[in-house]
């Protein structure tokens, strides 16, 4: 499994995060916005290239348009959306990928594209990815939680730098990067465990 590819799925919340933090007037549209359109532009990609658009970003392109419908429709929630804007997306996101495991775990479409079809419709193949994804819906989960906390906590000041901000800092920025850092190390180890357990498909015999 492409751990980078895993990653380069979840670039619409990162890019959601990243412009939602320059707090103001209409802030939460506009990062609502521009990750609907990286989510989109994933989705055109992968039919691009002839391949299945990946769960993803299916997600992210469906919970960023109806977040940027909300924000530039709602101004009233303005200020909600800019403490607990990230928190409601990563939620969202968890509860995406809780509800996607009993049917088609989102990291079993990265999988594929490195375990044998032969492989793909087994009972070890779907555990392992239920293992995965299930980590990966926890990590969300948590960031959630942490973003949350920083919405609570910490007072939105556009002007300041993150190293001032000591609250957002840790829980929208340090926090999410070390879960992160878990899960694609979590499924790295698992892979490569699942990969030397399975046998290698039978060699042809080479005729004499």
């Amino acid at each position: 499994m492409s751990m980078t590819k895993v990653l380069v799925g979840f670039v619409p919340w990162i890019v959601f995060s990243l412009v939602a933090t320059r707090v103001g007037p209409g802030a939460v549209g506009v990062a609502a916005v521009l990750a609907f359109l990286v989510a989109l532009g994933l989705v055109i990609r992968s039919v691009v290239r002839g391949e299945s658009p990946k769960l993803l970003e299916l997600a992210g392109a469906a919970v960023f348009l109806a977040f940027a419908v909300v924000a530039l429709t709602a101004p009233v929630l303005d200020a909600v959306l800019a403490s607990y804007g990230r928190a409601i997306a990563a939620l969202v996101l968890a509860l995406i990928i809780f509800a996607l495991l009993p049917i088609m775990p989102f990291t079993e479409q990265y999988a594929r594209e490195s375990v044998p079809r032969q492989y793909w419709h087994t009972p070890e193949f779907r555990a392992v990815n239920r293992r995965i994804s299930a980590a990966w819906g926890g990590v969300v989960a948590v960031m959630a939680l942490g973003h949350a906390i920083a919405g609570t906590f910490e007072v939105p000041d556009p002007g300041a730098g993150l190293l001032h901000r000591p609250v957002d800092l840790v829980f929208n920025w340090v926090v999410p990067a070390l879960l992160v850092w878990w899960a694609a190390r979590y499924t790295q180890r698992v892979s490569a465990a699942a990969g030397s357990s399975t046998p290698a498909p039978a060699r042809q015999s080479s005729p004499r």
